[in-house]
């Protein structure tokens, strides 16, 4: 079995500005050592990539050393204190889609291999398991008396509920089985805001928290919106709706160029933005016959993360058309920093941070997505009041330093937690 490690040095500071992350230039070390595994492509510029970097970046910052096992896909980035390890690419795999598919499965059997050859060779003082990677952790850890931290973006249950053959009763019994197994055994369980109430259903006695990452944004000269506005063929009196992200099915696309469609019947100077296509759907998307509206709709490929603020400071309105899974987006952080008007579908994962007093909120139909539209052009006070809400609230919660601050207070729990394993006192993160 080959394992491809990469001693990284530095986070450069183009990279640190761009996530709104300090440099960490003194390289000051605590004497605390965490693996963080993550059955993922690391770094891509993608919803879970993006976290495991703050959370990296994070604990480099607090002096920890960190090692980063990943899929063998993914661009090589430099973050101070931090090795990045790869697991082994038995068959030449170079794109992992997002959501199941056999090239997950293939590579998680890899990580899972890579995972247990690091267990059995180095000592850490915590695991940070992401995903599906905490049940991995629940049958390599015990043996080795090792905590471990379960990262928990989503139910994994609740995912595979749309999956053929894995919604029916039984097969949603045995999977919460096996859930609250992993729950009961990690030390600590941080979850997407909005699930720790669905932890402690499933665990009573687990010890959770949830996340609120860092918001991203950075200024946009207006040469470069102006910019973007003429590529994308945007008339000055154009009202621009932005949708960011990827395009599976669970972030509500058809349901938002529906939306459109009848929106754009009672507001004709909108036009949409969707930015986050991959090669294959601006294919499909280009082959699609012309439908009402679909002239001024805009499908853009996926962009480098600090090219998002120019897309974002062209927008009139943000639309978050979500569908599911019950987790928090990472760009709903970025578009309650932004300033700009949301209009969102209510959805329990986020309902917690984007309520009716920061957005411009309706139900997951296309007319109530288009009458919520209509509404944000027709009141624009209305609007605006929702957009500096929800600006102010970011301001508060969704800064650097208190993210930092979080991870440092929820290893330390952790670690007091897991007191009965050998390791390092909590207090060594002071």
């Amino acid at each position: 079995m080959r394992m491809e490690p990469m001693r990284t040095n530095a986070e450069s500071p183009e990279a640190a500005a761009a996530l709104d992350v300090p440099s960490n230039r003194n390289g000051a070390r605590n004497g605390a050592r965490v693996l963080i595994v993550t059955p993922q492509p690391f770094y891509e510029d993608r919803g879970t990539p993006i976290a495991v970097r703050y959370v990296a970046n994070a604990l480099s910052e607090i002096g920890v050393e960190v090692d980063l096992l990943a899929f063998p896909v993914g661009q090589d980035v430099s973050i101070r204190n931090v090795t990045v390890h790869r697991c082994a690419n038995p068959l030449g795999i170079k794109r992992v889609p997002i959501g199941l598919s056999w090239r997950k499965i293939v590579l998680d059997a890899s990580l899972w291999r890579s995972f247990s050859r690091l267990i059995a060779t180095h000592r850490y003082d915590m695991v940070h398991a992401v995903e599906e990677a905490a049940y991995m952790a629940a049958a390599i850890c015990p043996r080795a008396a090792q905590p471990f931290i379960y990262d928990m973006a989503s139910a994994i249950p609740l995912q595979l509920q749309r999956k053929p053959g894995l919604k029916s009763r039984l097969a949603q019994r045995m999977l919460r089985s096996v859930e609250r197994r992993i729950l009961n055994r990690a030390s600590h369980i941080i979850c997407s805001t909005g699930l720790a109430n669905y932890v402690h259903e499933q665990a009573a006695d687990a010890s959770v928290s949830e996340w609120r990452f860092p918001a991203h944004s950075a200024p946009v000269p207006g040469s470069d919106v102006e910019s973007l506005r003429q590529q994308l063929q945007i008339q000055p009196d154009q009202r621009v709706l932005l949708y960011s992200g990827n395009f599976a099915d669970y972030q509500g696309i058809e349901l938002l160029l529906a939306a459109f469609a009848r929106a754009r019947q009672l507001r004709p100077e909108l036009v949409l933005v969707c930015v986050g296509a991959t090669e294959r759907e601006l294919a499909n998307w280009s082959r699609q016959p012309s439908k009402d509206g679909s002239e001024q709709v805009r499908i853009v490929p996926r962009q480098p993360r600090e090219r998002i603020p120019v897309y974002t400071e062209l927008a009139d309105l943000l639309v978050l058309p979500r569908v599911g899974p019950d987790n928090i987006p990472l760009k709903l952080y970025d578009y309650m920093a932004s300033g700009k008007p949301i209009v969102a579908t209510r959805h329990a994962g986020y309902g917690a941070l984007l309520n009716g007093a920061r957005a411009l909120l309706c139900e997951p139909t296309a007319d109530s997505l288009a009458t919520a539209l209509v509404r944000a052009c027709t009141f624009p006070g209305e609007a605006a009041a929702a957009a500096y809400r929800s600006l102010n609230y970011a301001r508060r919660h969704f800064g650097w330093s208190p993210f930092v601050e979080f991870v440092r207070d929820t290893y330390g729990n952790a670690l007091a937690r897991a007191q009965g394993h050998e390791g390092l006192p909590p207090e060594a993160l002071q």
